[in-house]
This record gives structure tokens, C-alpha cells and sequence, in this order.
């Protein structure tokens, strides 16, 4: 039967069974959208800032290197994504002169580091972000600058590097002059020289300044600089160009960062790269050229940081950020970066705007997300509240809640649990270590004992008990040459058959150089366990200490021939699978005393040679299946490489589909159900459903649909999909059981209500709680409560009714459900039906008014759960457990039970009585006047007013009645997760005898 894919696709038909189904989309299966956990603690990669107000409140539109465009509009107080339908890495933002709403958006990120992602084109939205419309250059991969003539807002700019990673003639300078509906290409070297920079006269816009840049980044170097990189001025704007060179560094030169002095614009800067890089003033306009400085500060990295600015309103004061926040009183002659007291940015700066009509209001741009200065850098504070961290991969322990362990780019390791009441909050995030963060793993048997590392393979063990660390990186031996460490070294722990001396269960701890290396004592002690896996290729090792580029940029990025991948065999740890970064995929079956390449089958599947092995995934479910993925972006083929073999790596098949896009990080398979398949890409997350025949893209509400998705794992316990984005954090599906209930299911039926899986009773912790003004963004809660899941082949008009009833066949809760065509989903917090309350006087924000709102908990045990719609009705049972851990044992949780009923019978009792009250004055009232009447009516009203709080002279309660006593008592225990204690239930019975007398009372007066 022909299906699209449930909670997670974008629309595509599939084959699943035999049957004819209709057709679904991806909107109709949000009920299992995932939740982002964030987090905002240590944010990501900025890349633009660009601000503007609208009805007084300062717009602010961020954007990130992997995480989209947000925006606030309360000057960084909140912010919202606004891009999440379309490429992640942003260029460059620029906003139309005098609009707020206007925004050009360039994709692909120009700092061009090894982990840069590749953008789609330029984009531009008229509505300040609510809708977006595609301008082209689609193939231009990055974009730098975006310049609008301020004279004319239809004329654009738009300065593109091009392609990082392959020749292209799609880069240099583009111009349009009908707001971006078409495109012509004004300076153009050759290419692998593209458009570096662009800035564009205030007052005279027919000067036009650009850089360009000759660059290349391959898998084992980076150059940057060559002839193609020049500094080039238009007065025609752009028809015509002078190459300047009047003062400027001879020879080959590099990147060309250049900015026109507002408030004095016959004044340009330029920081050009070159043997020795400086920074150049020009006070006739771009004429000639003075060195002003070539101080280290300003002038390192220059590929990487290419921001320089001068205040709107004061010519002298210059801002170069870089490693740090550079600043300039005498219009760049010197310089400093101190900050006093507070926060100091992170490190790495890419992105500032000034507030031009306050000059003092700074937002800065860093590798650890945005800081506010009111004070021109003085002071700073970080907006703890842009989640857009770059995981690389996330890990998981089987703690309860369980921990989510990763490590992020230039932002640590860090650890957290999935889930905590309230959120998870910046205060739930706990750092495990510095540098740029990679791989995260708690250790096979001690989940106490963690392994993680920063960069080039530094790897240090810590105990959580202690909070301890060592360093534990394998060192070279006798015989061994240097060890080469990827950017990216992998560490994997797995349980090992083996004991130790004193007879304690051991995990094998590896991590990989060239050299497989395993280790038994948690790192102290290591074994190399392999020759060189990799093609060993000297002709391209060591390319960063012998680079060309015009400067220099060692920093283990371009260690190569490396181990990128290692997987050991769940059951049997002889069975060791490794990839590398040069495309060996290396087997052995005996521990590693024999190796085998099996790289020669990928030809035949179309993979080229010398591809990263991204990922290897071994079958739950055939022991000859293994899945892989290759990564050739950087040689310049963005293709989407994820195999199959099913003769234990002899031969492979490429799954293709022509909605995979982006060059492939991960493939894992479902270990329960055999069809599901999940893949992660540079540009999304993707799902089959028949092993692989058919790929959708995911559209969740909440995940990105071009996410940069680097790892996924699947819980053992929980059943929930964990994805680790480079960009947007992490994001779970709780629970894909409904998922894999569909695969298998017969989709052509009208109602389908799936099995309920049993529930341990649990709730969350209500104390302590962080503070709320100091907890920022918090990741979004796992639900602690039974679901229900079921699926309606047509949308239903009629009303969904869920009806619960006890063991005793009694129904004990009713629910309103959705009639949505697909999936639907209902949450039962394991509450009877509230009780009715009596009505009349003052419950404002009472209990009283919260009394009618909340039921009682049922106590552990089975229940009936019965779904009608319209005609059709099914029913599962949900046995719900008892949870002695949690404090929630069956003895507690019936006893709490009994003794909320107790009061409910109470709340029930009283409104039936006040209810009979009213019916009876009004019946009274209406009688002919006699003293009788009279009297049964004042003696009626007085009881009433015993039982009601109908007296009220303030906001406040001027007075508790027996309504509130009881309401009072009640909230107390239905909020309440144990029971009173035997001194406590004798309340109740106070309250039962008051009740006791109040019906004897009650028969007289009627």
C-alpha cells in the first residue's frame, strides 16, 4: 500500500503492504514531532547581525553558521527562528536602508573553516521574516556581503567566495538593480577566486569597493591567498574596475576585509592579508594607502574573521573583532581589547552591529553566540537565550532520566538529562572539558566514568564521583611513526567478555590515529591492535605545516589519513569494523590480528575513491547487513553516499532517492523493526520505512527541514530517537514505538488504535526550581504521562471520545480526542474525572475554582481504553506501574486514591445540596409573601451561607466556609504524590462529620 510517511516525512508515496491507502502528509503526523533540548548555554557560531527598529522596539535578525536566522523584536530580550524551512548556514544578512522588514538573507557561511557548511542561494523576505522568496545564485555555495545602494533600494550587491571545496564559475561580484529579480555578474577573476568583500559609498554610491580572494580547502589543506586575490574600486558603480595597489603589500595576496568610514567616507580601511598582514587606511578615497598596524591581534586568522567596522558617529573609533574585541580610539593606529569586569566574550568574533542611534549598544557576533555591550565593550553580557549549539555527536547512558553527553564545536563537552521538570534549563547543562568539543562516550560498565576529547584527538577520562580527570591519549611507541590524529578522532566504549584480576566485567575502550588502539583499564593502559589502516598516503599528510596559503593555519583541522569511524559488534567483540578519512573500510572477525579492506566493493556502488567513511551501522536484524556512509564534500561532490550490503561488506548497494540531499554523516537502523531506517545529512534528516527502497524528508514542528544532522542514536529503554545537529542542538522524538506500529500495520483500514505501552507511574520533581528571571531558554520536557495513539484513515467531523474505565468496568475519565486524517495523539495524566463543586460566591483563584479543574490519581493497575469515532470504536489496555523508587509504591498510590475520594465524595456531596438550595429558594421566591415563606427563605439562606463564602469586601477571602475547607483539603491531595499520614486522614473525618450534620440540618429546613 502507498503511504507517506508518518510523523516524520514531507509528502513522497512508499510502499509498504499490498493494500490501496490514501496518501498522507507530513502535517498530518506532528503528533510526534521532536522536542529541542537546546541548548542556549554556550550557543554557536554567529555569522551576521543586522538591526533595525519598527514602532520603537529594536528589530534584531541573527545568523548563525548551522542554526538559520532568528530574530527578536525587543532588542535581544527573546528571539524566534525564521528560517527553519529552508538552508541553515548563513552568510550574510542585510537589511533594505529604512526597513525593518525587508531582509536579504545569503546562505553559506564564509568563514571558511574545515566544518563550514555550504549554502543554497540568496533569499529575501518582505514581511520581516514570515515569508521567504528564493532570488538565486544557488550556486554560488557561500556569500559573504550584501551591499543595497542607499540611494536606491532595487540596486543590490551581493559578494560570493564561491565553492570551497572545488573549481567553480560561480563566485565574484553580482549585481542587481531590480531588488534581486535578476542577477548579472560584475567582477569575475577566474575560478577559484571569488568575491570577498564589498562596501558601498554612503553619499556618492557610484563608488563601489570590492575584494577579491583566491582560496582552496581541501580534506588535507587549506590555501589562501594567490594572484587571483586583488582590492578593486568602481566609480561607475561596477561597470567599470581600478585594481588598487598605490601603498598596498606586493606580491600574493589573501583575504581583503574593507569598510568606508561613515561619518567620514573619503576615509576606507582594508585588512589585507599578505606575507606580513596589516591593516591600511585610505583618506582619498581608495587612492593610496597607508599601514596603519600589523599587530597579531588584529591581523591572525585572517580567512576566519572578517569583520571590521567603524562607529556611525565617531570616525576615530574602529572595531576589529577577531580572536578578541579589538577596538581603536585614533582611527586604527592603535588598538586594544580589554574588558572590565563582567562577562568577556567568547573567543572568535565574526559578526558586530552598532545601534545607530545609540552607538554606545553593541551586539557581537562569536563562536559562542551573541553578547550586548551599553558601553562600546566596556562590559558585556551573554543573551543566554539562542539555542544553536554545533554538536558533532551526541551519546547516551541507561540512567533514569537518562543523560545526554556531546561535544560541541569551540564550546566544550557537556552533559545533561534529556528531561527535568520545568525544562531543561542552562543551569542543567554541566561542561566536561574545553576546546572544541567531538566525542562524548560514558563508559560501557561505569557510567560514572566518562571518556570524551577536544581536537586532534586530546582525550581525557573523568570520574563523575570524584570529578577528576586525566589525560589518557595513547602515546607513541617504539617502532610506531607519529600518530595521526584527526580533527575529529573517535572514541567507542562496548562491554568486553573479558575480566579483570580481580574478576570484575571490563569494557574495551578504542579510539583510533592510524593505529587501532584498545584499552581494558579505562585508558591507563593501551594496545595497538592494527597496522596502519589507512592508504597511508604521504602526499597528502602534513599539509598544513607545508601549506602554500599566504598564511598559515595549523591547527590538526588537515591531519589526514586518519581513523574517522570504529564500531565493534554488540555481541561479539572480535568483530571490530573501522573507516577512515581516506576510504579504507577495514574488517577484522579476531580482535585485530587480521585485517581486511573492503573498500574495493564501494565502486561498483558508485562511491569514488578515497570518500570518508562517515558512519558504519551494523544490523539487529541480519548479521550479514552493515550500512555505511561516505562523505566527498571535500573534494567537491556534495552527493548523498548511504550503502547497504547484505554479504557482510563483499558488495554494497547505494540507496537513491531524489529527495536525499546533502552529503551524508549517519545511517542508523531500527533495532526492533527492520524497515525503519533513519538518515542524517548536511542538509536533513530522513526517514525510510522500507529499508532504505523509498527516503523522505522530515518536516517536524520544531526540527528544521535542512538540518545539518551530524549523529542519532535510539534509546534501548525509552524508544526515543535522539538527533544531534550541528547548529540547532539536540532534538528528541520521544518514544517511536507509534512509528514502528504503523510500518507493520494495515493502513487501508478507517481506525486503527495502537497497543498502549505499560506505564511506570512517574512525575516530575516540583522542588527545587531554578529561578525564573535567571534560567533563560530551557529545552522542552519529555511528558510524563500514557499516550495514546491512533490513526484515522479519513479526518473525522465527529467529536473523538476516549473513555477510561477501572478494573471494576467503572469509567472513571472521559477525553476529548482529534479527528485529524494520519496519526493522532492524547496524553492521559492519570486522573479520574474532577469532582463537581458547589456554585455561588467568590472562587476566584481559589481552590475552590482549582477544585473543579483536577481529579483525582488513580491508583496503579489495569485499565480499559476505549477510542469511538463516529462509528468505529477500539479498545487497548494500559497497565499502569507502580514506581517504589519514585516513593510511588501500589500501597501509597491506592491509599492516596482512597483518601482523595473520600473528599471528592465531599465536593460532590455539597454541590448536590446547593444545587437543591437554589432550586429550593427560587421555588420559594416565586410563592406568594407569608411569614412561612419568609422564614423557610432567610433560615435557607443563613444555612447556605454556612456552607458558601458569599460575603466579599476585598480581593481576598473575607471569610472560609465549608466549601473552602473541604476544596482546601482536597487541592492538598490531589497535588499531592503521597498520602496523609494517619494523624492527617483524621482531618478527613472532621470534615465528614461537619458534612454528617450539615445534611441532618439540611432535611429539617426542607
Amino acid at each position: 500500500m502507498r503511504v507517506l510517511l508518518v510523523a516524520l516525512i514531507s509528502g513522497i508515496g512508499m510502499l509498504l503492504h499490498a493494500q490501496n491507502v490514501p496518501s498522507f502528509n507530513t502535517a498530518q503526523f506532528q503528533v510526534m514531532g521532536a522536542r529541542a533540548l537546546g541548548p542556549s548555554t554556550m550557543s554557536g557560531r554567529i555569522t551576521a547581525i543586522e538591526g533595525a527598529y519598527a514602532d520603537a522596539q529594536l528589530n534584531l535578525y541573527v545568523g548563525t553558521a548551522g542554526g538559520g536566522i532568528w530574530k527578536s523584536q525587543n532588542g535581544g530580550q527573546s528571539f524566534a527562528p525564521i528560517f527553519d524551512k529552508y538552508n541553515q548556514s548563513i552568510g550574510a544578512l542585510a537589511l533594505e536602508p529604512g526597513s525593518a522588514r525587508v531582509v536579504y538573507a545569503g546562505t553559506g557561511e564564509s568563514n571558511m573553516r574545515n566544518s563550514v557548511s555550504i549554502g543554497a542561494g540568496l533569499y529575501k523576505t518582505t514581511d520581516g521574516g514570515s515569508n521567504w522568496q528564493k532570488l538565486g545564485l544557488d550556486s554560488t555555495e557561500h556569500i559573504s556581503k550584501i551591499a543595497i545602494d542607499p540611494t536606491d533600494k532595487k540596486v543590490v550587491y551581493v559578494a560570493a567566495p564561491g565553492p570551497l571545496f572545488k573549481s567553480s564559475t560561480h563566485r565574484g561580484l553580482y549585481k542587481s538593480t531590480d531588488a534581486g529579480k535578476t542577477w548579472e555578474k560584475i567582477l569575475y577573476i577566474n575560478e577559484n577566486t571569488g568575491c570577498a568583500d564589498i562596501a558601498v559609498h554612503p553619499t556618492n554610491p557610484k563608488i563601489v569597493f570590492a575584494s577579491t580572494w583566491e582560496f582552496r580547502r581541501k580534506a588535507f589543506s587549506f590555501v589562501s591567498g594567490g594572484s587571483g586575490s586583488a582590492f578593486y574600486k568602481s566609480v561607475d558603480g561596477g561597470k567599470t574596475w581600478n585594481k588598487l595597489t598605490k601603498g598596498l603589500p606586493e606580491g600574493n595576496l589573501g583575504r581583503i576585509v574593507v569598510t568606508i568610514n561613515p561619518s567620514k567616507p573619503s576615509q576606507v580601511l582594508a585588512l589585507v592579508e599578505a606575507k606580513e598582514s596589516a591593516l591600511y587606511q585610505s583618506n582619498d578615497e581608495g587612492e593610496t594607502w597607508t599601514k596603519l598596524t600589523s599587530a597579531t591581534g588584529l591581523t591572525a586568522r585572517p580567512f576566519y574573521f572578517s569583520t571590521l567596522v567603524v562607529d556611525p558617529k565617531d570616525p576615530k573609533r574602529v572595531y576589529r573583532p577577531a580572536y578578541d574585541f579589538n577596538y581603536s580610539n585614533d582611527g586604527g593606529a592603535t588598538f586594544a581589547n580589554t574588558v572590565i569586569g563582567g562577562v568577556a566574550p567568547h573567543a572568535d568574533h565574526h559578526a558586530l552591529w552598532i545601534n545607530p542611534s545609540n552607538t554606545d549598544m553593541l551586539f557581537l557576533g562569536t563562536d559562542g553566540g551573541v553578547y550586548l555591550s551599553y558601553n562600546k565593550g566596556v562590559t558585556w553580557q551573554f543573551l543566554n537565550n539562542l539555542p544553536v549549539p554545533q554538536f558533532y555527536h551526541v551519546s547516551i547512558d541507561n540512567q533514569s532520566p537518562y543523560n545526554i553527553y556531546g561535544g560541541l564545536q569551540d564550546n566544550n563537552n557537556w552533559m545533561a538529562p534529556n528531561t527535568a521538570p520545568g525544562g531543561v534549563a542552562a543551569t542543567d547543562w554541566k561542561a566536561l572539558g574545553g576546546g572544541d568539543g567531538f566525542w562524548v562516550q560514558p563508559d560501557a560498565i561505569d557510567e560514572k566514568i566518562i571518556y570524551a576529547e577536544s581536537q586532534g584527538g586530546d582525550m581525557y577520562r573523568i570520574n563523575l564521583r570524584t570529578g577528576l580527570s586525566a589525560g589518557i591519549k595513547p602515546k607513541k611507541q617504539t617502532g610506531e611513526d607519529d600518530h595521526r590524529w584527526n580533527w575529529n578522532t573517535p572514541i567507542v566504549t562496548a562491554k568486553s567478555n573479558t575480566k579483570s584480576a580481580t574478576g570484575k566485567s571490563q569494557s574495551n575502550l578504542y579510539v583510533g590515529a592510524q593505529y587501532l588502539f584498545r584499552s581494558r583499564d579505562n585508558g591507563r593502559n593501551w594496545e595497538r591492535i592494527s597496522p596502519d589502516l589507512t592508504t597511508n598516503n604521504k602526499s597528502i599528510q602534513n599539509k598544513a605545516e607545508t601549506s602554500e596559503s599566504v598564511t598559515g593555519d595549523n591547527t590538526s583541522a588537515e591531519n589526514h589519513c586518519t581513523i574517522f569511524t570504529i564500531v565493534q559488534h554488540p555481541n561479539n567483540e572480535n568483530i571490530i569494523w573501522v573507516g577512515t578519512d581516506d576510504g579504507n573500510l577495514m574488517f577484522t572477525n579476531n580482535g585485530g590480528k587480521t585485517w581486511t579492506n573492503k573498500s574495493n566493493a564501494f565502486a561498483k556502488a558508485g562511491v569514488p575513491a578515497n570518500a570518508w567513511i562517515s558512519s558504519i551501522e551494523l544490523s539487529s536484524h541480519n548479521a550479514n547487513r552493515i550500512f555505511v556512509t561516505l562523505d566527498h564534500h571535500m573534494y567537491g561532490d556534495n552527493t548523498t553516499y548511504a550503502l547497504v550490503s547484505n554479504d557482510g561488506g563483499n558488495s554494497f548497494t547505494k540507496f537513491e532517492s531524489e529527495e536525499l540531499t546533502g552529503f551524508a554523516h549517519i545511517i542508523r537502523e531500527d533495532p526492533k523493526t527492520p524497515e525503519l531506517l533513519f538518515l542524517g545529512t548536511e542538509s536533513g534528516f530522513f526517514i525510510s520505512l522500507n529499508a532504505g527502497k523509498t527516503w523522505m524528508r522530515s518536516k517536524y514542528q520544531n526540527l528544521p527541514w535542512y538540518s545539518l544532522v551530524r549523529d542519532i542514536k535510539i534509546h534501548p529503554s525509552t524508544n526515543d530517537l535522539i538527533i544531534a545537529t550541528h547548529g540547532r542542538g539536540i532534538y528528541i522524538i520521544d518514544d517511536i514505538q507509534p512509528l514502528r506500529e504503523m510500518v507493520k500495520s494495515d493502513l487501508s483500514k478507517p481506525f486503527l488504535f495502537y497497543p498502549i505501552q505499560p506505564f511506570k507511574y512517574e512525575y516530575g520533581a516540583q522542588y527545587p526550581q531554578a529561578a525564573s528571571n535567571l534560567v533563560g531558554y530551557a529545552g522542552a520536557s519529555k511528558s510524563l504521562a500514557p499516550t495514546f495513539y491512533y490513526y484515522l484513515k479519513e479526518r473525522s467531523n465527529d467529536v473523538v471520545k476516549i473513555d477510561i474505565y477501572n478494573a471494576a468496568n467503572q469509567k472513571i475519565k472521559d477525553l476529548n480526542g482529534t479527528g485529524l486524517k494520519g496519526l493522532n495523539k492524547v496524553f492521559w495524566t492519570l486522573t479520574s474525572n474532577p469532582p463537581r463543586v458547589a456554585k455561588g460566591g467568590f472562587v476566584a483563584q481559589s481552590s475552590i475554582q482549582y477544585a473543579g479543574f483536577y481529579g483525582p490519581k488513580v491508583p496503579a493497575g489495569k485499565y480499559r481504553i476505549v477510542v469511538k469515532a463516529g462509528k468505529d470504536s477500539s479498545e487497548q489496555i494500559l497497565t499502569v506501574l507502580p514506581n517504589p523508587a519514585a516513593g510511588l509504591s501500589e500501597m501509597a498510590l491506592q491509599k492516596l486514591h482512597q483518601q482523595s475520594m473520600r473528599v471528592f465524595l465531599l465536593q460532590e456531596q455539597l454541590a448536590d445540596m446547593v444545587d437543591t438550595i437554589d432550586v429550593k429558594l427560587a421555588a420559594w421566591n416565586k410563592m406568594p409573601n407569608s411569614d412561612e415563606i419568609t422564614q423557610k427563605i432567610k433560615a435557607m439562606d443563613s444555612f447556605k451561607r454556612e456552607l458558601l463564602e458569599l460575603n466579599r469586601k476585598s480581593i481576598f477571602f473575607d471569610e472560609t466556609k465549608f466549601r473552602k475547607k473541604i476544596s482546601d483539603f482536597y487541592l492538598d491531595l490531589v497535588t499531592a504524590l503521597e498520602p496523609l499520614s494517619e494523624g492527617q486522614e483524621k482531618g478527613i473525618n472532621v470534615l465528614e462529620a461537619e458534612m454528617k450534620g450539615f445534611k441532618t440540618r439540611f432535611k429539617q429546613l426542607l
